[in-house]
C-alpha cells in the first residue's frame, strides 16, 4: 500500500515508457489536439526524465545539509511541473520565455531584512505563470505580490507553530462527515469578529458557488456542504487548505487569507522555495547568520517549511498525475 511517507512511488507508473506514452495520448486526446500519438511518442521520455531528474532532486536534498535544501528543492519542483506542463501543452517549451522562473524579489537591506516580509512578484511571463495557465487555467496574475508570511499562513502543517510562536489562528481544521461535508467549530466565527450569521453572508458572498454553511444542529458544531461540481482535490482546493498527514482540509479564519489571490498550494510552496532558493544562493552571508546565531524568529518557520514540503509536494504532484491516469 503506498503511503504519504513513500510518495515517490505514486510515480512508479511512468518509469515505463509504454506506459507514459498512453497516458499522455490521453491527455491530447481529451483536449483534442492533433496528432496525439506523434506528439505523445515525441514528449514520451521528456516526461519520464523530468520526473527522474526532479525525483534525483529531492532525493539529495533529503541528506543534504538544511542551508542547502532550498535550492535542491526548487529545482526539484520545478521538473515535477515540467512533466505535469507536458500533460497539456505537448510543444513545451516552445520559447525560452517560459523557462525563466517568472518571479522577482526586490532587492535586499541586509540590517532590517526580515523574511517573513519580504515580497516576491510575479512576472509577466516565466515558468510560474505558464504553470498557473497551462495546468490550473488561470491567467491575469501579473504583477501580483506576495508576502512570505501570508503564503506561510496558508499552510496547514505549520498551524501549530504560529500558535506556539505568536498564539495565532488563521486556519482551523475540519473534520470529515462524508464526502461533501465537513463539520467546523461554531467558535471560528470569532476569529473573524463576526456572528455566525454575518459569517456565513460573508463566506457566501466570497465563494457563492463552492460551497454552504449550515449553522443549524449542535450548539457547538456548523456544517460546511461542499457543491456537487466542486470535487475537492488536495492540491487545488482554494481556500480550503489541505494537511496530508491528517488527510482532511483546513479553512482560513483571515481575512487577508480568504480574499487573496486564488493560489494552491503548489504556487504557494514554488513562491517561498524561490525565495529561499535566492537567499541560500545570493544573500549568503544573511543566510549563514540566520544557521548559526540562532538571533531570529524566522529559522523555526524556514526549517518546518523545508521538512514538509520536501514530502507534501511530491506527493501532491503524484495525486494529481494519478487522477489524470
Amino acid at each position: 500500500m503506498i503511503t504519504k511517507h513513500e510518495p515517490w512511488a505514486l510515480f512508479d507508473m511512468f518509469f515505463s515508457s509504454q506506459k507514459t506514452q498512453q497516458f499522455l495520448s490521453k491527455q491530447y486526446d481529451q483536449l483534442n489536439i492533433e496528432d496525439k500519438s506523434g506528439k505523445s511518442f515525441d514528449n514520451t521520455y521528456g516526461f519520464i526524465y523530468y520526473i527522474e531528474h526532479g525525483k534525483k532532486y529531492y532525493e539529495l536534498a533529503d541528506g543534504a545539509p538544511m542551508e542547502l535544501k532550498p535550492v535542491l528543492l526548487f529545482y526539484g519542483m520545478t521538473q515535477l511541473m515540467k512533466a505535469c506542463i507536458l500533460c497539456t501543452d505537448p510543444d513545451y517549451p516552445d520559447s525560452s520565455a517560459v523557462l525563466a522562473h517568472g518571479l522577482s524579489t526586490r532587492k535586499r537591506k541586509k540590517r532590517s531584512y526580515e523574511f517573513l516580509y519580504d515580497e516576491v512578484k510575479v512576472q509577466r511571463t516565466g515558468l510560474f505563470n505558464h504553470f498557473c495557465e497551462k495546468v490550473f487555467h488561470m491567467k491575469h496574475i501579473e504583477g501580483e505580490k506576495f508576502t512570505m508570511i501570508s503564503l506561510l499562513q496558508t499552510v496547514p502543517e505549520l498551524c501549530p507553530l504560529f500558535k506556539q510562536m505568536t498564539d495565532g489562528v488563521h486556519l482551523v481544521k475540519m473534520d470529515r462527515e462524508n464526502e461533501n461535508t465537513f463539520c467546523l467549530p461554531k467558535r471560528v466565527n470569532d476569529h473573524l469578529h463576526m456572528s455566525l450569521e454575518r459569517f456565513s453572508e460573508f463566506m457566501t458572498g466570497l465563494f457563492p458557488s463552492q460551497f454552504t454553511l449550515d449553522l443549524s444542529g449542535s450548539e457547538d458544531k456548523m456544517h460546511l456542504v461542499i457543491g456537487a461540481n466542486n470535487r475537492l482535490k488536495p492540491f487545488d482546493c482554494f481556500p480550503l487548505s489541505y494537511h496530508y498527514l491528517e488527510s482532511t482540509y483546513y479553512l482560513p479564519v483571515n481575512r487577508d487569507l480568504l480574499q487573496s489571490p486564488r493560489l494552491n498550494e503548489f504556487m504557494v510552496h514554488y513562491v517561498i522555495l524561490y525565495n529561499l532558493s535566492m537567499l541560500s544562493r545570493y544573500d549568503t552571508e544573511w543566510w549563514s547568520e540566520l544557521f548559526h546565531t540562532y538571533s531570529s524568529e524566522e529559522l523555526p518557520y524556514i526549517q518546518q517549511f523545508l521538512n514538509i514540503t520536501a514530502q507534501k509536494i511530491p506527493y501532491l504532484f503524484g495525486v494529481m498525475l494519478q487522477l489524470r491516469n
